[in-house]
């Protein structure tokens, strides 16, 4: 289970996920460029992917998840930035997002 804090941007109210451990610190980017635009669609992807357990692929403005089994890597794609990230506890923090957007 993935610990963090939320706290809220002072001009456009959005959730600003901090994360304790700082090897998950590109989760919060990632939410912040594509949360509000995809939140929705991103856990659809992400519960389909732990039913189906197949190889896939979910694409933003800016960051990708590649799903592999239970497992899934969030990467910036113009920095080559990436988390890897257990597939139960990212869609728990894109849920959690989703509800505070």
């Amino acid at each position: 289970m993935l610990r963090y804090k939320v706290r809220r941007d002072k001009r456009s109210q959005a959730p600003i996920f901090d994360f304790e451990d700082k090897e998950y610190a590109l989760l919060g980017e990632f939410l912040l460029a594509e949360g509000r635009n995809f939140g929705g669609e991103m856990l659809s992807f992400l519960e389909k992917c732990r039913e189906q357990k197949q190889p896939a692929e979910f694409a933003g403005n800016v960051f990708r998840i590649e799903v592999q089994e239970d497992k899934a890597r969030v990467i910036n794609d113009l920095t080559d930035k990436e988390c890897r990230v257990p597939l139960a506890d990212l869609a728990n923090v894109v849920r959690d997002y989703d509800e505070l957007a």
